[in-house]
């Protein structure tokens, strides 16, 4: 089965929540009392955030779930853009710092 039963997403599928929320599921990947590993839904998380690097994770936009590090390598001129981008700046701080940081 994989659709959750429990929580704030109880009765959605595993891919549904994915869609709609994918920090939850990072989340809930590092949950390890919460979801057995064989499970459906365990196999759909380790599958997603298996090589999780820990670092931000974007729920928007052309890399949508996937992490800045992850970012970096595919296009680290994104993350030049993000580091100049005003409302990065503004309405999302530890975006920001996480870049800077890894442009160093």
């Amino acid at each position: 089965m994989n659709t959750l039963t429990f929580g704030k997403h109880r009765g959605k599928t595993i891919q549904e929540i994915y869609e709609s929320d994918s920090g939850y599921c990072r989340w809930l990947s590092n949950q390890k009392g919460l979801i057995e590993d064989d499970s459906e839904v365990g196999k759909f998380l380790t599958e997603k955030f298996g090589n999780d690097d820990g670092s931000f994770l974007m729920t928007w936009g052309k890399y949508r779930n996937k992490t800045i590090k992850q970012i970096q390598v595919l296009d680290p001129n994104y993350l030049e853009w993000l580091s100049k981008n005003d409302f990065v700046k503004t309405k999302i701080p530890k975006l920001k710092t996480e870049v800077d940081e890894l442009l160093k």
